[in-house]
């Protein structure tokens, strides 16, 4: 008797419901007040409890919580199905519940899974998930080197201030190019670390006017040495992922934009597979809906693009209370700096060296330049939005 387990992750414990797929509930309200769940702990004798009530598990991925409880099927040759908790509140809305509780999410996690169980589009790519998760590894780890270059540049300025700039007058490499196993040879040798060229660096800082390097310094490289050594294995995973089949026609999109390893795998870990945003025959969704300006009139609205901007943090939600009434930037907020980063570096800073551009990227790079009398920061995320569109429909097309 195949059995849905709906599982709602807790910090030291889980709910879960068990559905009989062969008899599904009609009346899903009632069943989610009515139903008895059957808690567990995280602990062993927990984790072999949960292995006995099912065949297949259907979990929220909202953290390092849930990860435990999904590893830990897998290993044990579970069926684990992740769904988005937007899919799951969607659908406990529809059917009237607006309460948040343990038990009501436990109840639809194992209806929704009953419900979809041959949709594999309901669910999220275990790709896209893996590969989320790197990403995510990936930029924490540059997020705390990036705070331990700034101090050290500010105590170089005045401990070894010649270092600072290189002989065209611009700051000298600080960060590890993609892919490369060791970190650049400043820090190297700040850290204390055998170098090629160890004799010039030993003989520009005695000549130096600096008070000499600080023991905070020092440390200072060491640990981002140790940070970016701790990257490369993330950088490997992800363009190992990237190379994955499934990827194939996605990634020929993605290098049509120009788009380097990282911001592919931040883009992708989001939007696969495109079909999520598409009906069930593979059209785009519109609908019509009544104008708010004029009364009696109708527009269409592409539901299937909306998704797509939210998905990639391209997207706005209203916030309005008593007068306040303001647009605020909705959805992923990891994609939103990926293709605001991408915008940054390859087309604010290459955008004069067209000659590196792929044929699309200069169209972006001529939009961007066109958009010359809006302020920078406004003109940049106009880009990133003229870029999800393009991409969106790259993808239309394409796959």
């Amino acid at each position: 008797m195949p059995i849905i387990v709906g599982i709602e992750v807790a910090k030291a414990s889980i709910l879960c419901c068990l559905i009989d797929i062969t008899n599904i509930p009609t009346n899903a309200s009632e069943f989610a007040r009515t139903y008895t769940p059957i808690p567990l702990l995280s602990d062993s004798a927990g984790m072999q409890k949960l292995l006995e009530l099912g065949d297949s598990y259907v979990i929220e991925p909202t953290g390092d919580y849930s990860k435990i409880w999904i590893d830990a099927l897998k290993a044990n040759q579970k069926t684990v199905l992740r769904v988005n908790s937007k899919r799951v509140k969607a659908l406990k809305e529809y059917h009237g519940i607006a309460s948040k509780s343990d038990r009501y999410d436990a109840a639809f996690l194992a209806l929704y899974g009953a419900v979809n169980l041959n949709n594999s589009q309901a669910f999220l790519s275990d790709y896209a998930e893996d590969l989320r998760t790197v990403v995510l590894h990936h930029q924490f780890l540059s997020r705390m080197t990036g705070n331990h270059q700034r101090r050290l540049w500010q105590l170089l300025s005045h401990e070894w201030p010649e270092v600072c700039r290189s002989k065209t007058g611009t700051k000298p490499q600080q960060n590890r190019r993609w892919l490369e196993a060791d970190p650049p040879a400043l820090w190297r040798y700040i850290a204390g670390e055998p170098i090629r060229n160890w004799r010039l660096r030993d003989r520009q800082l005695g000549q130096s006017i600096g008070s000499g390097l600080s023991d905070l310094s020092r440390a200072l490289a060491a640990q981002v040495c140790e940070l970016e050594r701790k990257q490369y294995p993330y950088e490997e995973r992800i363009s190992a992922l990237l190379a994955a089949s499934e990827f194939k026609p996605y990634m020929e999109v993605l290098e049509r934009f120009g788009m380097a390893e990282l911001t592919r795998a931040a883009v992708l870990s989001r939007i696969y597979p495109f079909s999520q945003f598409l009906s069930e025959d593979g059209s785009e969704v519109v609908v019509r809906v009544p104008s708010v300006k004029t009364e009696g009139r109708y527009h269409r609205r592409n539901k299937s693009l909306g998704a797509f901007r939210l998905a990639l943090g391209n997207a706005t939600k209203l916030y309005q209370s008593g007068q306040v009434r303001e647009e605020r930037a909705a959805g992923s907020k990891l994609a939103r700096c990926s293709l605001f980063l991408h915008v940054k570096s390859k087309i604010v800073i290459l955008g004069d060296r067209p000659n590196l551009a792929t044929p699309r990227l200069k169209q972006h790079i001529d939009y961007y330049q066109s958009l010359d009398q809006v302020p920078h920061n406004l003109a940049v995320m106009k880009t990133v939005s003229r870029i999800v569109k393009d991409l969106y429909r790259e993808f239309l097309e394409s796959l």
